[in-house]
């Protein structure tokens, strides 16, 4: 299968974005935290992930046994980073005891500093969310429902998805985690529940509108080419959620709590954006192919995953010069998106060396085979 780089630059930019607005300073934010009305980049990845997961493992839809295994391996993936990162951040509290009491309160994982043990195990059932360590599980949970999605797509059930997906959004608008409190309190005692306010259930959704278009795109041939008309009423929409996110934003109040439960209106902004980012894509593919955010999107899991880390103990001294003075924050994000060429380089030498493995397999086996 061919590669298609730009997909890789725009998964690059958004993991570029995401840690400069996890740094919280007063001048890059203001460009880069809801550039396009209400939805943040964290949006943006999820329906990434999901437009090419689809266009990655639609295509191994022959073989359902193979799919399934790609798929589920790659959720397990994702889960170890997902706890190493944790674990790899709170064992490093031991080394930088003064952190403590910012992590308890801004980081939201004072449970860490109660029970470690608990927190551990409450952490490998996915309850217990310190900040930031959130965004994967958004990714996790509607991956591991992807092999019965693409079965039924292949099968041309699209609308069968559109309403599983919209069906689960519905529910967990009403049944939240709060409904495992007192279960959870009996087992894990010296701990509070302390889950992310962004419900993985209903942030599916913004998954499953990718994996969606990723069909109708690479399957059905649409190319979302609309008359110059609609093209204005789709443009006019963006720049309605820009006015009124940037321009009023008391009429943005009341629509708060819908960023944690995906609701309609970001649902809504997030498709107008992603048409908007779709023609920038086709007119300026430059910007997204340029190397490094390339480099970057090639290896976004381990790019993530170290950020989280990164930011428990950049975050905390860095905020007062990156809400101090412009120049210190554009700098400090600057040397963080260059930091984030660590983990990148060290999982292409990974998958390097797997590579080199398995062709030596490979050639012992033929040899032997020869034989």
């Amino acid at each position: 299968m061919t590669r298609d780089l730009t997909y890789d630059g725009l998964r690059g930019w958004l993991l570029i974005i995401i840690a400069c607005n996890h740094l919280f300073g007063n001048f890059v934010t203001q460009f880069t935290r809801t550039p396009l009305g209400f939805v943040s980049a964290a949006e943006g990845f999820v329906f990434l992930s999901g437009f090419v997961a689809y266009l990655v493992y639609g295509r191994l839809a022959g073989d359902s046994k193979t799919m399934q295994h790609k798929i589920w391996r790659r959720c397990w993936v994702i889960y170890g980073f997902h706890l190493s990162a944790i674990v790899l951040c709170f064992s490093l509290v031991a080394l930088f005891p003064m952190y403590i009491p910012q992590w308890s309160d801004f980081f939201n994982a004072a449970n860490w500093f109660s029970n470690p043990i608990q927190s551990a195990m409450s952490a490998t059932f996915l309850l217990e969310h310190p900040g930031f360590h959130d965004i994967l599980i958004l990714y996790l949970v509607p991956m591991v429902f992807l092999p019965f999605a693409i079965q039924a797509l292949k099968q041309g059930k699209v609308w069968y998805i559109i309403t599983a997906s919209f069906l689960v959004w519905w529910l967990a608008q009403f049944v939240t985690a709060e409904f495992l409190a007192p279960p959870f309190s009996r087992v894990f005692n010296d701990i509070t529940l302390n889950v992310s306010h962004f419900d993985p259930f209903a942030w599916q959704v913004y998954f499953y509108m990718g994996v969606v278009l990723s069909y109708l795109k690479f399957d059905k041939g649409h190319n979302f080419t609309f008359t110059p008309v609609v093209r204005v009423m789709l443009l006019s929409g963006v720049g309605f959620f820009f006015t009124v996110k940037h321009g009023y934003p008391q009429l943005m109040q009341p629509y708060y709590t819908g960023h944690g439960s995906a609701s309609l209106l970001y649902q809504l902004n997030l498709l107008l954006s992603a048409y908007l980012i779709m023609l920038l894509m086709r007119r300026f593919s430059w910007f997204f192919t340029l190397r490094y955010p390339v480099f970057l999107g090639q290896h976004a899991l381990p790019v993530f995953a170290f950020h989280c880390v990164v930011v428990y103990f950049l975050l905390p001294w860095s905020h007062a010069y990156t809400t101090a003075q412009w120049y210190w924050d554009l700098l400090i994000c600057m040397c963080f998106a260059g930091l984030l060429a660590l983990p990148a380089k060290l999982d292409q030498r990974w998958r390097k060396y797997r590579r080199k493995a398995h062709y030596k397999v490979t050639s012992m086996s033929r040899v032997n085979k020869s034989y």
